[in-house]
C-alpha cells in the first residue's frame, strides 16, 4: 500500500515568519509514472515511483517542501530544474527543530507522529515516510522530480494476488491551484490492472494510463501477477475442479473393471471404494502446488488440510453411490430394493402387478455390452 504526495508543510508565523505560504504558488501539472518490477528472488512485484510536479513560483525562493510517501525504500532522488539536492533526515531526536510535526499521545500500530499541512489539519505517519527539503525555485516555472521505490500491500490468501496501490491527494488542496494529474501505470509485462477508482484507463502498448482534473479522491488501483493462459485455466478450474474431472475418469475406469472382470467384481468393487477416494483427495491438495508452480509464485490457502477430515465421509458416500449403481448396471433388481426406493421417494405401497424389468436400462443379460 502506498499513499504519497507533496505539498508545503504548516509553520505556525511565530516561529518562523518568513516562510511563504502554498497560496502564493500553483502547481500546472503533476505527472506520476508507476514502474512495476519484480523482485527475482521471492517473485513479488513492487514499484518505482517517478513523479513530476510543474510549480509556478512568483519570485526566486527557498521553498520547504514535505513529500509523504508510506512504506518506501530508503534510496530516493530529488531534483529541482534539473539539479540534485538533498533532504534534511528526521529522526526521533531531531524532529522537535520542526514545528508541523508533533509526537501522537496514543500511537497507532508504528504511526507514531503526525504532520500538518495546515493549521487543525494533521495525518499520522511514521517519520521514515518523509521526504522534507527546501526547493530553490526561480521565478516562473519550475520542476521538481522525486523518485523512490515502494513495497505494494499485497494479499497473499488465494492463488491470485492481489497488489494494492494507493496515492493521497490530501495535500493537493493547500495550493494555491492544482492542475492536472497524469497517472500513468507501466505493467512492463509482469502484471495485470485489476482495477481502479480512476475509471477507465487508455493503453499504450502495456501502460495504462488515466488525466485527473479533480483531486477529490485518492488514487486506488489494484494489479496482480500477469497470467499465461495455462494460468487462466488452471484458475478457472481451482484444486475442487481438477480433482473433480480426475474422479470422473477414475470412476468410469472403475465401473469398465467391474464391467471387464465379473468374476473380480466384488473385489474390484471394494478396492474402489478405497483408492478412488484416496486418488481424489491426493490429486485436490496436490493441484495446489500444481497451480502455483504454473503461476510461478506462493500463497497461503488458509487450512486446507482440513478437508481429510471429510475423507470417511467421502469413502461412505462413494461407497453408497457406488453400491446403487453396481444394483442398477448389474444386477436384476430386486422387489425389495424397489421398495426401498419407492419407500425414499415417497411411494408407500409397490403395485403387485408393476413391471420391474421395464425400469431396467441394462439387464443381467446385456450388461458386458453397456461398455
Amino acid at each position: 500500500m502506498l499513499q504519497a504526495n507533496m505539498a508545503q508543510p504548516y509553520f505556525e508565523g511565530s516561529r518562523n515568519a518568513t516562510m511563504y505560504g502554498n497560496g502564493n504558488y500553483s502547481v500546472l501539472d503533476e505527472v506520476i509514472d508507476i514502474d512495476i518490477r519484480k523482485d527475482s528472488l521471492e517473485n513479488n512485484l513492487h514499484a518505482v515511483f517517478k513523479v513530476r510536479y510543474t510549480i509556478q513560483s512568483p519570485d526566486k525562493v527557498q521553498l520547504p517542501l514535505l513529500f509523504l510517501a508510506l512504506y518506501r525504500s530508503p534510496s530516493h532522488r530529488i531534483k529541482v530544474n534539473g539539479k540534485t539536492i538533498s533532504n534534511q533526515e528526521l529522526t526521533p531526536l531531531n524532529y522537535t527543530k520542526f514545528p508541523f510535526i508533533s509526537k501522537l499521545k496514543e500511537a497507532t500500530d508504528d504511526l507514531s507522529y503526525s504532520i500538518a499541512y495546515a493549521e487543525n489539519e494533521g495525518i499520522a505517519v511514521r517519520l521514515d515516510d518523509l521526504i522534507y527539503f527546501n526547493a530553490p525555485l526561480q521565478e516562473g516555472k519550475n520542476e521538481v522530480y522525486i523518485e523512490y521505490e515502494t513495497d505494494l500491500g499485497s494479499d497473499t490468501y488465494g492463488f491470485l494476488r492481489n497488489y494494492s496501490l494507493k496515492y493521497s491527494l490530501y495535500p493537493s488542496k493547500f495550493w494555491k491551484s492544482f492542475g492536472p494529474i497524469q497517472v500513468r501505470l507501466h505493467l512492463n509485462g509482469l502484471a495485470e490492472l485489476t482495477e481502479s477508482n480512476l475509471g477507465k484507463p487508455e493503453y499504450d502498448t502495456d501502460t495504462a494510463k488515466w488525466t485527473l482534473h479533480t483531486t477529490d479522491k485518492d488514487l486506488d488501483i489494484v494489479i496482480n501477477h500477469k497470467t499465461s493462459l495455462a494460468g487462466k485455466i488452471v484458475l478457472w478450474l481451482h484444486p475442487i475442479g481438477i480433482a473433480s474431472l480426475l474422479l470422473i475418469g477414475m470412476v468410469l475406469l472403475h465401473v469398465k473393471l467391474m464391467s471387464n472382470y465379473p468374476k473380480s467384481r466384488k473385489y474390484f468393487f471394494w478396492l474402489g471404494i478405497i483408492v478412488v477416494p484416496a486418488i481424489f483427495y491426493t490429486a485436490f491438495f496436490l493441484s495446489f502446488d500444481a497451480i502455483e508452480w504454473i503461476l510461478g509464485y506462493t500463497s497461503k490457502h488458509g487450512y486446507v488440510f482440513l478437508y481429510v477430515v471429510t475423507y470417511p465421509i467421502f469413502v461412505l458416500l462413494y461407497g453408497l453411490s457406488l453400491f446403487f449403481l453396481k444394483a442398477y448396471i448389474f444386477q436384476r433388481p430386486s422387489r425389495t430394493f424397489f421398495i426401498m426406493i419407492s419407500f425414499c421417494i415417497g411411494i408407500q405401497e409397490l403395485p403387485d402387478n408393476i413391471g420391474i424389468g421395464s425400469y431396467l436400462l441394462v439387464s443381467q443379460r446385456n450388461h458386458e455390452s453397456f461398455f
